[in-house]
């Protein structure tokens, strides 16, 4: 066990320095020859310092300000001008200001940006990490710790499927995952939802059935997408009893609510419901034209992958471990096999639905899914060998 414990270890380690590599690329879009954002982390970051500013009242820390130009006072050093909103951002101090924090994308509405297409849980996080200090390096330190998170639940979770080597054995194959591990260096949404969908099967294999509902209803918060491994759950839990069933879909729905509270205050109720069917709509129909799209099958083939960032390139390209362990779950059809087929098939239920704008970055959220499916392959591999 102590060999197995120190692998881990090593195993965590050249994962979060690699993240690590990746959270300190420059960006774009943020100060003039200086570090900004990557990829859509333009969406999720700025949106966050929305909320830690008009919901929670917080001013985010930041030298910065974006100011309306009769704000200007002398003194003070334009460091960034806008074409798309009427604002400049200058090093503080200055007599008033439209917000405080590290200089928005030139994005048309971004001062009042909320990223309303996605639940808020996230967005929390971000801004609470903005409030003690608004710099990009720092936006992705959430996104580093929740990697290793997943990476140990993966492990805690493939162990009593599969035994302690297969289990590490599938969890450093994670490191190998190159979207995975892209997306544990980027402020976006998705490694969230890896490590909610990781909790949430750990969870459910440990039969502590609140706990599930809670960690599904956590996943729900992040993205709409959170809710696919409800179908495998329904599967699973009513097989057992309707009282499991109910228990974790109520626990679901109460975190769910429970996390919207703040967002819901802001907006008001009749708004906060119709925003949520203009997400559900907007998530089933086609983007116009842009990035790279893909197809859930092409996740599998490694097509058509989404570029992250450009010199050094890092795609969304995804692993054969995503198409082995699919072809072990259709064969196995068990708990969490059961669980990984839901959440893929969900995004086949997107797609089919009418939005054929998908993304190869998606598969972070079930990448921990398929391995511990992987480590469970590898054990039956090797106790086949053995008879």
């Amino acid at each position: 066990m102590r060999y197995i414990y120190l692998g881990l270890a090593v195993v965590v380690a050249v994962f979060a320095y690699l993240a690590y590599v990746t959270a300190q690329l420059p960006g774009s879009d943020g100060l003039p020859n200086g570090p900004g954002y990557i990829s859509d982390e333009v969406w999720y970051v700025t949106s966050a310092r929305n909320i830690l500013h008009d919901l929670f009242k917080a001013p985010a820390a930041s030298p910065y300000f974006t100011v309306e130009e009769e704000c200007l006072t002398s003194g003070s050093v334009v460091v960034k001008n806008y074409t798309k909103i009427d604002a400049v951002t200058v090093e503080g101090p200055v007599a008033c200001y439209i917000r405080r924090g590290f200089p928005y994308p030139d994005k048309e509405g971004i001062l009042s940006y909320y990223n309303l297409e996605h639940p808020p849980l996230a967005k929390y996080v971000i801004a609470a990490v903005e409030a003690v200090r608004d710099e990009p390096p720092f936006w992705r330190l959430p996104s580093i710790a929740l990697g290793v998170g997943t990476l140990i639940l993966v492990f805690l979770t493939a162990r009593r499927l599969a035994g302690d080597i297969w289990a590490l054995a599938a969890t450093a194959l994670m490191v190998f995952d190159n979207t995975f591990r892209a997306m544990a260096g980027i402020a976006m949404l998705d490694i969230y939802l890896a490590f909610f969908t990781a909790l949430l099967a750990y969870f459910y294999v440990s039969d502590r059935v609140l706990a599930t509902g809670a960690a599904l209803g956590l996943a729900a918060s992040v993205k709409y997408s959170g809710a696919f491994p409800f179908f495998g759950l329904a599967y699973l839990l009513a097989r057992r009893s309707i009282w499991a069933f109910v228990s974790v879909l109520l626990m679901a729905i109460s975190i769910f609510l429970l996390v919207n509270i703040p967002i819901a205050g802001q907006l008001g109720l009749g708004r906060w419901v119709e925003e949520i069917l203009k997400a559900l709509s907007w998530h089933t129909t086609s983007r116009p034209p842009g990035p790279t799209a893909s197809t859930p099958l092409d996740w599998l083939l490694m097509r058509n992958a989404f570029a992250l960032y450009i010199n050094p390139d890092i795609y969304a390209s995804g692993t054969p471990a995503y198409l082995v362990a699919l072809a072990f779950a259709l064969y196995r059809r068990d708990d969490v096999s059961i669980l990984y087929l839901s959440t893929y098939g969900g995004y086949w239920l997107v797609y089919l639905a009418g939005n054929h704008t998908l993304y190869s970055f998606y598969t972070a959220h079930f990448s921990p899914l398929a391995h511990i499916v992987l480590a469970r392959l590898l054990s039956s591999i090797a106790n086949s060998g053995r008879k």
